[in-house]
């Protein structure tokens, strides 16, 4: 595009250094000595910018003051095409005037919203830091999703949201639309799916495991037209954002069932739930049901230009279809094996709908089983093993699984977040995340498209609420599915903190500030724990009592302190159990901030874990078990160890100085969640590791503490085989699925 060496006369013109204020990251970014100034007339020369990006940036510059008038001369901003490049790439050259050029439509776009993000306050005056720009993504599908079933959001919401993607070149709107709690598409030729499907008549207050549960009795819901459908996709393909709607099947159909009984396997007429979960009641796959689920297709794709049509395809119970003697009847005609293989039949009759119409069906990794045609693409969620899977047979794969995408878990440990569904997702762990696995191999990672995040709405009841639970997180993921080489995390957060939240705040952005509360960071010393309170920036401080309680003494200490200052717990040598409470205040939040810990005899203690934790609830590892800090209810990952095994074992060093003669462990019985009390742990002991003796075993259990009695012993090492249950029990959520298990502290009983 531009002469190479007026761009290296560009690179080696100064040896100044300059913060590139852009997320996501552009590929180049070579910063010269000085600044554009950007005063309140913006003169312009753009004659291939599109009407609508013409527009937006004129509004943007509004808000900051600034006037854009166009000329053909003498102009501070030209934007032009260019026929090099790839279809999505820009260049941009910031000297005394700011030089443009594209490709592609979408390419403009994107080169916009950098040098929109590039404008500072600086002296007095917004400006420019001079530099050379060239910038193309990483990957084509770079989503965010919204599920509008569980709670609705209005025309005007939406739009805002994808506003909002828009600012960070997202262009992948994922379109949660139907659900067992709400039907939100307008379908003419099937009327009641609206006004029936589209309401229900209470909605479960608190979280879904409290119990007893609690009601909101009054009738909620409300759905789309098709004519703002069409005007969301209109507005949505003005951002160059391409809207992909879902339409749940088999399962998660409870709202169209409401409407339509007769498409269920028993003809049973349910009210639309209130209540969130998974449900046995799924679409029959008779004749008359798979022809209503083309017919909803039909007008969908009347609505929805997109090349992929996503069918859901995720936990849907067999149970209906096993007693369904329809359904049996189409096993046995189609010579199906199971009804896994029947959900592969009823996938693939979608499939083949799409196909004769020229688009692609994709969905959650579950229609992987029982087989998948070859045109369907798999969308990963429950880790990366689907997305494995679906790579190496070829097919198509977005990358989401739960561990790094879903924002609606907890992005901190701290009681100041609003109630989530549960899980534990800070901003550095979403920004480590890589979408292409190790180990695919070079030709299989040519399959993935490329990844998003998912907004499921149980606990997300206000768009206000939806913008917390994204950003900044959604900036953390941009940069893994736009840069080719992103910068370390550090460099990320800094230019976070000193840019990108006033632009936020410029845009009404309801972010989260969980990063500016203190971390907890908890790491193995000799005999104990090292604490750190590791906050955002070296030069915050926090005012810290510390209050020490055993049986006789209490102290009080109080200091300000950096929160980088490391402090020392030590496993308490007398009898009984000592306490530790942290308190922390500050200018920076409203609330003081209490962590709490127990001191026992095991704190810090090695552990290996020879099975290991779910990477959902692996905060910390072995260290989880033994930092002193009791389990939380709201499952956040940070207190409790998570396992999704039928065989748990781990060994804890000993050291066989003290005797023991018993073990207090900690598990979580919360079935609404699918965790689950094991149904044995056995211990054993040895000197060497190698050679094991059994010295106890227990066979039942409580919630939280149990205790579990054997001889004593001065052992080196002792291990625990904890075995769950095979499967959750039929009838029950989850049914026929790995129980989870939640171990929290484990502490051994010493002889007097």
């Amino acid at each position: 595009m531009k002469n190479i060496i007026f761009i290296l006369c560009i690179l080696f013109a100064s040896s100044a250094i300059a913060q590139c204020t852009i997320i996501p990251t552009p590929l180049v970014y070579s910063p010269v000595q000085g600044h554009f100034i950007v005063s309140d007339t913006l003169t312009i020369n753009a004659p291939d910018l599109l009407p609508a990006t013409y527009n937006y940036l004129e509004k943007e510059l509004a808000a900051r003051s600034v006037v854009l008038i166009k000329t053909s001369k003498s102009e501070d901003l030209r934007i032009l095409r260019d026929d090099h490049g790839s279809e999505n790439s820009y260049e941009m050259n910031i000297l005394n005037t700011i030089a443009i050029s594209f490709k592609s439509d979408n390419g403009a776009f994107y080169a916009v919203n950098s040098i929109l993000q590039m404008i500072i306050e600086k002296d007095g005056q917004l400006a420019i830091q001079k530099c050379f720009i060239m910038d193309e993504p990483r990957f084509d599908w770079r989503g965010l999703h919204l599920d509008v079933s569980r709670h609705f959001f209005n025309v005007d919401e939406v739009k805002g949201f994808i506003d909002l993607m828009a600012l960070y070149k997202f262009n992948k709107f994922h379109w949660h639309l139907t659900d067992d709690q709400g039907w939100r598409i307008e379908i003419k030729k099937h009327p009641k799916l609206t006004s029936i499907g589209g309401f229900r008549d209470s909605t479960v207050i608190g979280h879904f495991s409290d119990s007893p549960r609690k009601y909101e009795t009054e009738n909620y819901g409300g759905f789309y037209t098709q004519e703002e459908i069409k005007e969301v996709v209109a507005y949505a393909n003005t951002k160059f954002i391409t809207v992909v709607p879902e339409i749940e099947m088999p399962g998660h159909s409870r709202a169209a069932l409401a409407a339509y009984p007769e498409l269920s396997c028993t003809g049973e007429l349910n009210t639309v739930p209130g209540l969130w979960g998974v449900f046995d009641d799924v679409y029959c796959s008779k004749v008359k049901s798979i022809n209503f689920m083309k017919d909803v297709l039909a007008e969908v794709l009347e609505l929805f230009p997109s090349e992929y049509i996503h069918i859901g395809g995720d936990e849907a119970p067999k149970e209906r279809w096993k007693e369904c003697k329809q359904c049996q009847k189409v096993i046995k005609k189609n010579k199906l094996k199971d009804t896994h293989e029947l959900q592969s039949y009823f996938i693939r009759q979608m499939d083949a709908f799409l196909m004769e119409r020229g688009r692609k069906l994709i969905g959650w990794d579950e229609i992987l089983e029982g087989g998948l045609s070859p045109n369907a693409a798999v969308m990963s969620w429950r880790g990366e093993k689907g997305g494995i899977e679906a790579a190496k047979q070829g097919h198509n794969v977005v990358m989401s699984p739960t561990a790094y995408c879903y924002f609606d878990y907890y992005q901190s440990a701290h009681d100041i977040e609003p109630l989530a569904i549960g899980g534990y997702l800070p901003l550095e762990k979403v920004y480590k995340y890589n979408p292409v696995p190790e180990e695919l191999t070079e030709e299989q990672e040519k399959y993935i498209l490329g990844g998003q995040a998912n907004l499921w709405t149980e606990y997300i009841t206000t768009m206000d609420h939806v913008e917390y639970m994204a950003f900044p997180r959604a900036l953390a993921l941009i940069q893994s599915l736009w840069c080719k080489n992103k910068p370390e995390y550090d460099i990320f957060l800094d230019t976070y903190l000193k840019y990108q939240e006033d632009y936020l705040k410029l845009h009404n952005v309801n972010f989260a500030n969980s990063i500016h509360y203190p971390q907890l960071k908890i790491g193995r010393a000799s005999e104990g724990l090292n604490v750190n309170f590791k906050g955002t920036q070296s030069t915050e401080e926090y005012l810290l009592s510390t209050f020490f309680r055993d049986h006789e003494s209490y102290v009080d200490m109080g200091s300000r302190i950096i929160v980088q200052d490391t402090m020392t717990l030590k496993r308490p040598s007398g009898k009984g159990d000592s306490e530790m409470t942290y308190l922390l205040t500050s200018d920076n939040f409203n609330e003081t901030l209490m962590y709490h810990f127990n001191l026992s005899g095991d704190l810090g203690r090695e552990i290996e874990l020879v099975t290991p934790p779910h990477p959902k609830f692996d905060h910390n590892g072995s260290l989880n078990l033994v930092d002193g800090i009791s389990a939380g209810v709201k499952f956040k990952g940070t207190d409790w160890l998570g396992f999704n095994e039928n065989h748990i074992e781990m060994i804890v060093d000993m050291d066989g100085s003290k005797e023991v003669n018993g073990l207090k462990i900690g598990f979580n019985d919360n079935k609404g969640m699918w965790i689950y009390l094991p149904e044995k742990v056995t211990l054993y002991a040895s000197d060497d590791s190698e050679n094991w003796r059994e010295i106890g075993r227990a066979n039942e259990f409580k919630d939280r503490q149990n205790q579990i009695s054997f001889p004593s012993t001065k052992s080196k090492f002792i291990k625990l085989v904890i075995k769950p249950l095979d499967e959750i029990p039929a009838g029950s959520g989850g049914a026929g699925s790995v129980p989870w298990t939640f171990i929290d502290e484990i502490e051994f009983l010493r002889k007097n």
